[in-house]
């Protein structure tokens, strides 16, 4: 799915998969390690639009029309394809950066921050996604969807907006 997973050995140097290669630096670090993907950030960039699109469906579909059944399957379809681009940018994007900036450890540790900021947001997407994936609403949770809706909306769009303006310039090729 994400090239990832190879039906070759994992010890096999030669194995000709493009998606790796071979880290000389030895140490704790000896393995394979990710290679630069041009296409990455467009790709990510994509997902961002798609999750934004589907985030603001399920406002106008799903809430506005009191349509909980659609509102349950559109939060279903939000979080499934937030946690797979959270697995493309944590295996692709973060493992890259790490390894490119492992002697700029001021850098490094930005990152690092960024990365722990997203998995808190990460873990309040999919609290919200699992709270509201039913089909009745009673009236509270009808009052604390759009109190929550609004809060997981601002921390998305200030995620984006600092992710594309300012953490995926860090992401050139070694």
């Amino acid at each position: 799915m994400f090239r990832i997973f190879s039906s070759k050995s994992r010890n096999d140097a030669d194995s000709g998969d493009d998606s790796y290669s071979q880290n000389k630096a030895g140490g704790a670090r000896q393995g394979r390690t990710i290679n630069y993907d041009p296409a990455l950030i467009n790709t990510l960039k994509g997902d961002h639009r798609e999750l934004v699109d589907i985030f603001q469906r399920i406002w106008s579909e799903g809430y506005e029309r009191q349509n909980f059944r659609k509102l349950a399957q559109l939060l279903t379809t939000f979080k499934s394809r937030f946690q797979a681009h959270l697995i493309k940018e944590n295996v692709s994007f973060y493992v890259y950066l790490e390894q490119s900036l492992s002697e700029d450890l001021h850098t490094r540790q930005i990152v690092k921050d960024f990365r722990t900021d997203m998995n808190d947001i990460a873990n309040a997407v999919v609290q919200f996604c699992k709270r509201y994936s039913h089909e009745a609403f009673t009236q509270e949770m009808l009052r604390d969807f759009k109190r929550d809706y609004d809060k997981i909306g601002e921390a998305l769009v200030r995620r984006v907006s600092l992710e594309e303006k300012e953490l995926y310039t860090l992401y050139q090729p070694s």
